[in-house]
């Protein structure tokens, strides 16, 4: 960690004042307060003297999690050679900013996880300045469906949690959904959609009915209640449900709704929006 390489100054000057106090005068005790002062406020600080290094010099990729990506995510692949390298370093960054939790028996998330969380909300905010969404920091990550307090009577595979900020994923529908969005209804990019909502200031979103449900279908072949049922909740949401169709069936969208696709194009490829963050 940058930070610790920060500290590290201070440190010596610690032990080369012990060594001084044991050696040659104990007055040179004092000459630990200073550093220690130093090293404290290095370590509270720590997390924010990170961040800024890494944001200015975002690790890479691993060799294997960039394999996957190129294999599995057609948004990247299509990005120009310019956009792939921020979205890369934005990947390798976003993690960072998130509080991974597991809910499984070993009690970690895998890395090969965590990039696609990252990857699933990375489309939203492709085009901001501000790409963390930072109003929901927590993401806690189920082996299998899950119930929760929210929905106690469903075995659901995602869902958002507002006051706490948290995102909630079944590892197994999430990992499908990314790897195969064409056989699989993406619950990731779904999730990060209605946090993105959530998370935007004075947008005009499409006036969307229940009748644009069977438009959907004819872009996906995803029948509204495939889709309900992947999920799982009683309360899955059209708007974010027409988000990743823009994405992951854009050629279908803009033929069978151009007015609606040219609104989203606006919101995710214009002007960048100002993004709410958590108070």
């Amino acid at each position: 960690m940058p930070s610790r390489i920060v500290a590290l100054p201070f440190f010596l000057m610690i032990l080369l004042a012990g060594y001084f106090a044991a050696t040659v005068d104990s007055g040179y005790a004092l000459w630990v307060i200073g550093p220690f002062m130093a090293m404290v406020l290095v370590f509270v600080f720590s997390p924010q003297i990170d961040w800024w290094w890494y944001r200015k010099h975002p690790p890479q990729l691993p060799k294997k999690l960039l394999a996957f990506l190129e294999q599995h995510s057609r948004f990247y692949r299509e990005l120009p050679i310019l956009e792939q390298k921020k979205f890369r370093e934005r990947l390798a960054l976003f993690p960072m900013a998130k509080d991974f939790k597991s809910q499984s028996e070993d009690g970690t998330v895998p890395e090969d996880i965590k990039m696609v969380v990252a990857a699933c909300a990375l489309p939203l905010t492709m085009h901001q300045t501000e790409f963390l969404l930072p109003k929901f920091e927590t993401v806690i990550v189920y082996p299998k469906p899950f119930p929760s307090p929210q929905y106690p009577k469903h075995f659901h595979s995602s869902e958002i949690f507002e006051e706490d900020g948290v995102l909630i994923f079944a590892a197994d529908h999430l990992l499908k959904g990314f790897m195969a969005p064409q056989q699989y209804y993406d619950i990731g990019l779904h999730e990060w959609a209605r946090v993105w909502m959530l998370s935007m200031l004075n947008v005009v979103w499409p006036d969307l009915t229940d009748d644009f449900w069977s438009q959907l279908t004819a872009m996906s072949r995803f029948p509204r209640e495939a889709i309900e049922k992947s999920i799982n909740r009683p309360d899955v949401e059209l708007l974010p449900v027409a988000i990743v169709h823009f994405f992951h069936f854009p050629k279908q969208f803009q033929q069978i709704a151009p007015a609606i696709f040219d609104q989203f194009q606006a919101l995710f490829v214009g002007t960048p929006i100002e993004i709410n963050s958590k108070t």
